[in-house]
């Protein structure tokens, strides 16, 4: 017991060296050794937890895909659609709280999603969270739609990763949230009325 609190501990110190010296720094100027020697591990130790420094951006990305549970917990009022909205508004929030680090966490994410068949990636846990949440409207009949709810969500994370890449570092906070809005207004209503 006392050696699993031990590894949690050393994890967790790891974890918030790293980002210290990721927002001091940046990313690119950070070694593992330096990361090692500032959590007060070897090096190896470092190797025992991560195998690489890019494994501890997706690991940051997985503690903030719990803080998502959280706000999807916060936001259980409204239609699906506003629900929605004020959750990826909670999201971008967070994002903006750090967002060289977050804009680093989400190269990585995407760069993993691409690399690996892996079905438990943080967008892939994303899109099945936001999927949750509009199947379980549509089971209730309180959305009406023919689209899979898992397609749906997995369109809503696309518009809202679309707006992160292409805004987030011209815009501010809200102006980003406005182009969101109008983006996911585009996809609700539909491209065509046929």
């Amino acid at each position: 017991m006392l050696r699993e609190v031990r590894k949690k501990q050393i994890n967790e110190t790891i974890t918030q060296v790293a980002i210290e010296l990721f927002k001091q720094k940046g990313y690119e100027n950070v070694t593992v050794e330096e990361i090692a020697l500032k959590s007060g591990i070897a090096k190896g130790t470092f190797f025992n937890y991560f195998q690489k420094k890019e494994h501890l951006l997706l690991h940051i990305v997985n503690s903030y895909m719990q803080l998502m549970d959280q706000i999807v917990h916060r936001h259980q009022e409204g239609t699906v659609k506003e629900r929605l909205q004020h959750i990826l508004r909670d999201i971008l929030s967070i994002y903006f709280l750090h967002p060289s680090l977050l804009r680093l966490t989400l190269v990585e994410t995407i760069k993993s999603t691409l690399e690996t068949k892996d079905a438990s990636t943080n967008i892939t846990m994303f899109k099945e969270t936001l999927g949750t949440i509009i199947a379980e409207a549509k089971q209730s009949g309180v959305l009406r739609s023919s689209w899979d709810p898992n397609l749906s969500a997995s369109v809503v994370v696309g518009v809202f990763l679309n707006t992160l890449i292409n805004w987030s570092s011209s815009l501010n906070e809200e102006e980003l949230f406005k182009v969101l809005q109008r983006q996911l207004d585009v996809v609700w209503e539909g491209i065509a009325d046929e």
